[in-house]
């Protein structure tokens, strides 16, 4: 036996398998026919098909194979191959001389996020060869999370504070936003065409709202370019205790600078100008530039 890289556990077990020789009067059977049988064997705490998969998880996979029926042609070899970025690379091959085999392969899966596809493969001593396949989909271990609820945001008209920074969940009013500008990741306006609307500090809708002549945002030398996007999965926010939900959602289309038309219930992902990937449920509100929004936050430590 020959392994290219070690695998925690290996396990091969040789099955006798008989079977009768064809009739001599059989018509020949076609090359396609005299192909072994591989399969994946289906069992709580092995792979099985496609799956997600953390980064550096350890992974089994449960392989069956069998001689053809037909040609009884012994099965001589197994070899795995796992392909990555269009890389292949060998990680068993192995030979023998059985007329069944059943291996438990454990390996562990990429130390980064992607996707990889793993080829299990048998030979038999007439060189007919079967192949199965899965591809795992690696992602990031899932980490934890800061959760802010209820944070009552102003609009620009209100005494209540339109500012928030998402990595304390701290409410500013345009003066402390201002002195803080670092660390303010969106704000909260309502116009009379955008109607209730989150924002980053340099989105141009927002600019044209805050203009206080000693705080507005005219003013400020930060304007952090926070990215949002509207959820359309259904969301259990009260599930989401780690930032595996957040990751699946920030994935890909957070590129607004802005969501206007919000209203209670809607969901929001974003990304901010420091890579802090986070979720937004909207609870409530009161329209006009004087009312507020109610919002709840879930955001990466």
């Amino acid at each position: 036996m020959k392994k290219l890289l070690p695998f925690s556990s290996i396990l091969i077990l040789g099955i006798v398998f008989l079977a009768s020789c064809s009739k001599s009067n059989d018509p020949s059977p076609t090359p396609a026919n005299l192909k072994p049988t591989i399969n994946f064997v289906a069992q709580s705490g092995y792979v099985s098909g496609d799956a997600i998969v953390y980064v550096s998880q350890e992974f089994m996979v449960n392989i069956a194979a069998f001689v053809n029926t037909t040609s009884t042609s012994k099965l001589v070899k197994f070899t795995v191959t796992r392909v990555f970025n269009n890389v292949p690379s060998v990680v068993l091959d192995t030979t023998f001389n059985l007329s069944a085999l059943n291996i438990v392969v454990t390996a562990t899966s990429q130390s980064v996020p992607g996707d990889e596809e793993w080829y299990y493969k048998v030979t038999d001593k007439d060189n007919q060869t079967s192949e199965v396949s899965l591809t795992l989909t690696t992602m990031e271990v899932a980490g934890p999370i800061n959760t802010f609820s209820m944070k009552i945001l102003g609009a620009q008209a209100s005494i209540t504070g339109s500012s928030f920074a998402s990595f304390d969940g701290s409410v500013y009013n345009l003066a402390q936003a201002k002195q803080n500008q670092g660390n303010v990741d969106l704000m909260y306006y309502y116009g009379a065409t955008d109607l209730s609307t989150l924002a980053a500090p340099d989105d141009d809708h927002a600019a044209q709202i805050f203009t206080n002549s000693t705080n507005g945002l005219q003013t400020w030398t930060v304007k952090n370019n926070t990215r949002f996007k509207v959820v359309t999965d259904v969301i259990n926010w009260d599930n989401i205790v780690d930032d595996a939900v957040i990751v699946e959602q920030t994935a890909s289309g957070v590129t607004q600078s802005r969501i206007t038309n919000l209203s209670a219930g809607k969901y929001l992902a974003f990304i901010t100008a420091s890579g802090m990937k986070g979720l937004i449920k909207v609870e409530s509100m009161t329209t006009g530039d004087n009312g507020s929004i109610t919002i709840s936050v879930k955001v990466q430590l």
